[in-house]
């Protein structure tokens, strides 16, 4: 079945946190930048897929516009890991990191949203899942103030979370969380990447009292295997994989023993095809596996799909926002729990009105 067409959309969605501005990418932000991906084929089917954006969306959608997205023209959309294999070696001199893996990632998700609709299987079943109950957790963004990270918590205790992770880098942050959470809510930190080795050492050391569920990339460079390698055994998991891009570097990071948890992202690794043997590699070395997911579109439908069908006792993350208005019909949550979309596909498509609505480019 002949692809027809390949076409972008870059959004920026405005929304809503409990107390106070908060960050993405370093900066002060409030709208989330969500680059879809549109691919039609000869028999009127058409798929959306999800590229990493946030502040790298205008890079994205330039190399899928100008690059990969032309490349698919006239490819049989059927064969995803032969098509995906494809688009790979014919950009690999751009490198398969960044902009260039972020859009075959967003390719990927909306061929499987494809084969999806023309077998009418969600993606869960495809995979040899079924669509089902999760647990999620509270992704919150980094907190402008302690009174709002406060806020915050409450607002997530409030909804019946049970498992939060946040993205802040101070101690007293991170105990300050755990006051306002209690001790029976699972805490989790992302840093991402702030520390030396001895830095995060001494981190390490503080936080044993607060009996965080992992920390999440606390070295700089993200690619320091040995020096996370270094940081296991002193008190609390140690989890990366969100700044990982090729199936080679993960096989390097499992081979290192640099980590307790394996959190690799659907729109940064290559999408659905490789986030597949990226679990794979995890199960085969026992690391547990949580996929990482930053996203609000097909990005997190994919995700629910993942983790459903390949890590099912995982809980999935969400974005702890609320956003004023959504392309997508999304998945309700209520008290830490959603529902994986059981229609064909991933289960959603956008709502063309809202799209408009909120395009950049």
């Amino acid at each position: 079945m002949k692809i027809t067409s390949a076409e972008t959309y870059l959004l920026s969605l405005p929304y809503r946190t409990t107390g106070g501005f908060h960050y993405i990418a370093g900066r002060p932000s409030s709208a989330l930048s969500m680059l879809l991906v549109r691919i039609g084929t000869e028999d009127g089917l058409t798929g959306w897929g999800e590229a990493f954006a946030h502040a790298a969306g205008a890079a994205t959608k330039a190399m899928l516009d100008s690059l990969v997205a032309p490349l698919l023209l006239g490819e049989d959309a059927r064969d995803i890991a032969a098509l995906m294999e494809a688009i790979r070696r014919k950009i690999h001199l751009f490198g398969l990191s960044g902009p260039a893996i972020y859009a075959v990632s967003g390719i990927d998700l909306a061929l499987w949203d494809l084969r999806g609709k023309r077998e009418g299987k969600p993606v869960c079943e495809l995979l040899g899942g079924r669509a089902r109950e999760l647990e999620v957790y509270a992704s919150f963004l980094r907190c402008s103030s302690d009174e709002a990270l406060r806020k915050t918590c409450e607002d997530a205790l409030a909804q019946g979370y049970r498992t939060v992770k946040l993205h802040e880098i101070t101690i007293e942050r991170m105990s300050l969380a755990r006051l306002s959470l209690g001790a029976d809510v699972a805490l989790a930190v992302d840093t991402n990447c702030p520390w030396s080795v001895d830095e995060a050492g001494l981190i390490l050391e503080q936080a044993r009292a607060l009996d965080l569920h992992w920390i999440e990339e606390p070295l700089w460079p993200p690619d320091d295997y040995a020096g996370l390698a270094g940081l296991r055994g002193r008190g609390t998991p140690i989890s990366a994989g969100e700044n990982t891009s090729s199936l080679e570097d993960f096989r390097r990071l499992l081979a290192a023993g640099a980590l307790d948890v394996l959190q690799p992202s659907v729109c940064k690794v290559g999408g659905i095809t490789e986030m597949i043997r990226i679990l794979d590699l995890a199960k085969a070395a026992g690391v547990e596996a949580v996929p990482h997911c930053g996203y609000m579109g097909p990005g997190y439908l994919a995700n629910l799909h993942l983790v459903a069908a390949l890590r099912p006792d995982a809980p999935a993350e969400r974005l702890f926002i609320e956003l004023e208005a959504s392309p997508f019909a999304m998945p309700a949550v209520a008290d830490g729990r959603t529902t994986v979309p059981s229609g064909p596909g991933l289960g959603c498509d956008p709502d063309m009105d809202v799209v408009r609505k909120w395009l950049v480019a």
